[in-house]
């Protein structure tokens, strides 16, 4: 069985190689090619035969959408400049790709068959922490469960906010929740749903919290919350990355600093969470990892220790087990699986 992956990586800002593909035998992982012209392409979304990727950059926006067939070099199908500014997240909803702006605060929609702009928001507000939230930073975004709604973190204001998605990527708040709040400085980040719809899991990256929200008919409650540190991490100890197993029976988040993966059991049909254990990633600062679409391996981008590593992991218990294999990838900042082939 192979498997493909891709990952992203910055580029100090100037047009470089930092997209990538690469091929994973379950031993041995291998760079397949590299992308050239990019400025930190720091995030990377598969779909299919296409990949798409945002360029982070303080001061401007671009996205681009790379595209090949089988045994083919991928060719740049296109690449838009766009409003907003420092996109870190993609999405997909339908034929519309929807990039999350960190440094402009903006949300910024456009046409995923031709990148052609459709939707565009600034948002405005601040939080307690002065350092990190003196305006808006919108960090990801999402589909609703049923596909109805686009859920938006702001890591800046510490909320959450629910639009309506309309025709040709338009958007238009919930008017019975526009928004829920987070805690003071929580600073809402990354956020995953559990297959059966009914709860979301919500990363915030300033206190390093795990939040636990019931939705049922559209409406997020609050229910349950977890610390993601321990005695003895370091204080810069920011959390980052969250993701479920197809299954919905584990639940995994990464914590920069700490440079752990938490593993959680996930019980009561998603309203409760038993940790099983903290791991080592094996290097520092795990922006974002991957969970194989077969479950066996998670792969870890460690950003700034520049490394690739790629755990087992034990189906049954959802323990992460021995490193399978590491590499070095400058800047790393993102990892994602494709679909496994059988050759």
């Amino acid at each position: 069985m192979n498997y493909q992956l891709y990952t992203g990586a910055y580029t100090d800002g100037q047009p470089g190689a930092g997209v990538a593909f690469w091929e994973f035998d379950g031993s041995v992982l291998t760079e397949v090619r590299r992308v050239d012209g990019l400025r930190n392409p720091s995030y990377v979304l598969p779909k299919g035969k296409r990949l798409y990727a945002v360029e982070e950059l303080p001061d401007r926006a671009g996205i681009a959408c790379l595209s090949w067939e089988e045994g083919d070099a991928p060719q740049l199908l296109w690449h838009r400049g766009v409003p907003g500014a420092g996109l870190c997240h993609l999405t997909l909803s339908g034929s519309v790709l929807y990039a999350s702006g960190y440094d402009g605060g903006t949300l910024t929609g456009v046409e995923a068959a031709s990148g052609e702009l459709c939707y565009f928001q600034e948002f405005h507000g601040h939080g307690p922490n002065a350092a990190r939230q003196e305006k808006a930073h919108i960090h990801s975004c999402q589909e609703s469960p049923d596909g109805s709604r686009l859920l938006v973190a702001d890591l800046g204001t510490d909320r959450m906010y629910q639009f309506l998605l309309q025709e040709e990527g338009k958007l238009v708040p919930d008017g019975e929740q526009p928004w829920i709040q987070t805690g003071p400085g929580q600073g809402p980040r990354h956020f995953a749903f559990h297959p059966n719809g009914k709860w979301m899991y919500l990363v915030t990256e300033l206190d390093s919290s795990l939040l636990v929200y019931r939705y049922e008919n559209h409406r997020l409650e609050q229910v349950g919350e977890y610390s993601l540190l321990e005695a003895g991490d370091p204080e810069e100890s920011l959390a980052a990355d969250i993701h479920l197993t197809a299954d919905g029976r584990f639940l995994y988040v990464s914590v920069r600093g700490a440079d752990c993966l938490y593993c959680f059991q996930v019980e009561e049909d998603g309203a409760s969470l038993k940790q099983l254990g903290r791991f080592s990633t094996e290097g520092s600062w795990p922006r974002n990892f991957s969970l194989s679409p077969d479950g066996k391996f998670v792969a870890v981008a460690n950003q700034q220790a520049g490394s690739l590593v790629i755990f087992s992991r034990d189906e049954t218990t959802g323990l992460l087990g021995e490193v399978r294999c590491q590499v070095q990838v400058p800047q790393i900042s993102c990892v994602k699986w494709g679909l496994e082939r059988n050759d």
